[in-house]
C-alpha cells in the first residue's frame, strides 16, 4: 500500500451551523460522531484528520430532554490524500432532522 506525499492531508472538514432566528442553539453543543466515537465540539468548522477508509458520521445536539435533537446521518469513504466537506444545518422546528450535505 502506497502512503499519500508528505504534506497531503486525508480527513473531513465538518462545518455546523443553525437558522438565525434559532440563537438558543447557541448554548447547546453539536455531537459529531464518527463510526459511534462521539466528540462534542463548537458550532463552526471542525478539521479531522482521518486515515482512508469508510466512514460513518452523525450530527446531532442535545435539547432539553432529548439527547440526539436534529440527529443526521451519512456515510462516505475517504481516499488517500482526499478531503471531503459535510455541511449540518439545523432548521427553528427542534423534532426535525438537520439537513446534511456531502462535497
Amino acid at each position: 500500500m502506497s502512503q499519500p506525499m508528505m504534506g497531503q492531508r486525508t480527513g473531513v472538514e465538518i462545518h455546523t451551523g443553525f437558522f438565525p432566528l434559532a440563537f438558543f442553539l447557541f448554548f447547546c453543543t453539536p455531537v459529531t460522531e464518527i463510526n459511534g466515537y462521539p466528540d462534542r465540539k463548537y458550532w463552526g468548522t471542525k478539521f479531522y484528520d482521518l486515515p482512508p477508509g469508510q466512514y460513518h458520521f452523525t450530527i446531532s445536539f442535545p435539547y432539553i430532554f432529548m439527547a440526539k435533537c436534529g440527529r443526521a446521518d451519512v456515510q462516505l469513504a475517504l481516499q488517500p490524500g482526499e478531503i471531503r466537506r459535510i455541511n449540518y444545518f439545523m432548521w427553528p422546528w427542534m423534532f426535525a432532522p438537520g439537513s446534511i450535505s456531502v462535497s
